[in-house]
């Protein structure tokens, strides 16, 4: 199955318009990185997206200097998003993004 790592906003934004049901009923897996699901979703809604199949996934070490990396280079992006692009591109899953910062790296 189709591995999706997802930024906050994304998730955020598929909530404000009611699907998160229908987003997790497709033939896809989500993931975000744990420091994201820590700082960001944990005490917001996050143990209901664990429920629904969202994956936490915590980076190795090499994950983890590849997002310093990326921070480094862009210090617009925050650490979550950093972890996120990390998270999707050492496993070589697809990101879903809704933020301009983290827009401008990937691109």
């Amino acid at each position: 199955m189709r591995i999706l790592v997802s930024d906050t906003s994304v998730l955020i934004d598929l909530e404000r318009g009611n699907f998160l049901q229908a987003v997790f009923g497709l033939p896809f897996e989500f993931a975000v990185p744990d420091l994201l699901y820590e700082r960001e979703l944990r005490h917001h809604g996050g143990p209901q997206l664990v429920k629904l199949g969202l994956r936490v996934e915590e980076l190795d070490a090499d994950g983890v200097a590849l997002a310093l990396t990326y921070r480094r280079r862009r210090r617009a992006l925050s650490p979550p998003d950093s972890f996120a692009l990390a998270l999707a591109s050492s496993e070589s899953w697809t990101l879903l993004i809704s933020t301009q910062k983290l827009f401008c790296v990937v691109k």
